[in-house]
């Protein structure tokens, strides 16, 4: 009977993790890519490059491209950041930046 309950109950567990998957699990995922210049030509030929990866691959994920003039407005960046969270784009996984560190 100790089993049969404990069976039970992780069956039941396990019903309700899988009622309560997100639904981004089962749509593609939004993937947010934020440039620090607009003005930079490396900037712009990977936005393009990330643009046409997303429109030959388009059910697999839904870009989000944005960025910013100067490269030091580290404000404007987090407000963009901050837009992004708010349109549940999916977590970041790489961070790619042409500065180097001092």
């Amino acid at each position: 009977m100790q089993s049969t309950r404990r069976t039970l109950t992780t069956a039941l567990a396990l019903a309700g993790l899988l009622a309560a998957t997100p639904t981004w699990a089962q749509s593609p995922p939004k993937v947010a890519l934020v440039m620090k210049s607009l003005a930079n030509e490396f900037f712009l030929t990977m936005e393009e490059g990330a643009k046409a990866h997303q429109k030959a691959n388009a059910k697999q994920y839904t870009l989000l491209a944005n960025g910013i003039k100067d490269e030091t407005d580290a404000a404007a960046q987090i407000r963009i950041v901050e837009q992004m969270v708010a349109q549940k784009v999916d977590p970041p996984s790489r961070r790619c930046s042409a500065s180097r560190r001092r």
